[in-house]
């Protein structure tokens, strides 16, 4: 059925607007004001704010081999709940996605099981360079590149495979997602402090300190330096790493960067109150790092927020901090984290749909998304900025809804998402 959105406050990086929004067979049919229904179902936004559909550009949905803790299926549902029309997914799955055939069987399972929009990374490894033209063909939204190992141990190639692949993904213009980390800095310190017999949760950040990420982006920096080739730093924890981003991107190398919201909203205090379930990797770090992240927020150096949507059960974020598995749920609670922030004032709305929404596409060159525009698919996310709740993991939609907020008290939630024309009211 066709649907119009009518009496909603259009929001994009410009500015708002009083418009309605016709769509019709799936696709933006008109942007105006009174616009007739003519038998289309009506969705009434007064009060509303009506959005480009979301982009969360960091998920790891597991599927396959790892469907215990998320799927396409459940991982689409709560993304449908947190206003999240679009996503990009990660390649440390089981089997990992390192060849053209896997990335195919994950596009096509995806294609019968996955409710919202989704592309895939293409994973880099030792022995898949002849690999990559092949993945780029068959449609991988980029590479993603582990230099320091997170879930699933995935080892960083060596030098020289790394450095051809650089060149390899400069040749066939896709980006290069990395994980940056330092391997022997984190080995090191984490059996120091094994060895000291800590195992408190506020002894994470300095077993995995600041200094592994700001290494591990110098030295991605200085590839892509080398060969030209785009750059792409994900979940940016530290104000030192930013520090590296922002001067390369003076000087004119491709980067660009994400952060989380567990980097912006918590510091290294938050492992003592809130224990091990609020491991990830990168750590999170210090509110020095945190002020810093908002710095690059408002400078435009941090280029969009995504989630890093990393789901694990609720036994397997139990126990020990040194056996606790690093990841938290995201994507169906970082929208209504953001809106809070948009009503105390730390950041506008405007900036906010660049940041969830125009800025993604636009790094990924993902067309068609990112805007309300007539003839584009009809993806649209409506929030609700005065709705007020408490974010309670046992409502989530998920598979496994462990997250870094339960209890948080927030103001703002999705109302409805349109996913190529399909309304949910939420």
């Amino acid at each position: 059925m066709d649907l119009l959105i009518q009496h909603g406050t259009l929001v994009d990086g410009r500015g708002r607007y009083e418009a309605d929004v016709l769509i019709q067979n799936g696709v933006i049919a008109a942007v105006g004001q009174n616009m007739p229904a003519h038998g289309a179902e009506v969705y009434d936004a007064v009060g509303q704010h009506v959005l480009p559909g979301l982009m969360d550009a960091h998920v790891h949905f597991r599927d396959p081999g790892l469907t215990h803790k998320e799927d396409f299926a459940t991982g689409s549902r709560a993304a449908i709940h947190g206003g999240v029309t679009a996503v990009l997914d990660m390649p440390n799955v089981v089997p990992v996605t390192n060849t053209r055939q896997r990335l195919l069987d994950r596009m096509a399972a995806a294609a019968e099981r996955c409710a919202v929009n989704i592309r895939f990374f293409a994973l880099l490894t030792e022995d898949n360079l002849s690999e990559m033209e092949g993945m780029a063909e068959a449609g991988a939204i980029g590479f993603k590149l582990f230099l320091g190992t997170s879930t699933g141990n995935v080892a960083c190639p060596p030098d020289g495979i790394l450095l051809e692949q650089f060149r390899e993904a400069k040749r066939l213009g896709l980006r290069i997602a990395v994980h940056a980390e330092n391997n022997g800095i984190n080995g090191y310190y984490s059996k120091l402090y094994q060895d000291q017999g800590r195992t408190d949760p506020a002894v994470l950040p300095l077993a995995r300190p600041a200094f592994s990420e700001i290494e591990a982006v110098n030295r991605a920096i200085a590839f892509a330096r080398e060969t030209g080739a785009g750059l792409h730093i994900c979940h940016v924890s530290t104000g030192g790493a930013l520090d590296l981003i922002r001067k390369a991107k003076a000087e004119g190398v491709d980067v660009t960067c994400e952060t989380a919201p567990q980097y912006l909203l918590l510091n290294d205090s938050a492992y003592t109150t809130k224990g091990p379930i609020i491991k990830a990797f990168p750590t999170i770090k210090s509110e020095a790092d945190r002020l810093a992240l908002w710095e690059g927020i408002q400078d435009g150096t941090i280029d969009f927020i995504a989630t890093d949507h990393a789901p694990h059960t609720p036994e397997e974020k139990q126990g020990n901090i040194w056996t606790v598995t690093g990841g938290v749920s995201g994507v169906e609670v970082a929208l209504p984290l953001m809106l809070t922030e948009v009503n105390k004032g730390t950041i506008s709305l405007e900036r906010l749909v660049e940041l969830l929404a125009e800025h993604p596409a636009k790094v990924w060159n993902w067309e068609g998304h990112g805007a309300i525009r007539p003839g584009l698919p009809a993806n649209v996310t409506v929030v609700d900025l005065q709705r007020k709740w408490t974010i309670n993991e046992s409502k989530l939609h998920g598979k496994n809804n462990v997250t870094a907020f339960g209890g948080t008290e927030v103001q703002g939630a999705a109302a409805a998402t349109v996913v190529n024309g399909k309304l949910y009211r939420l």
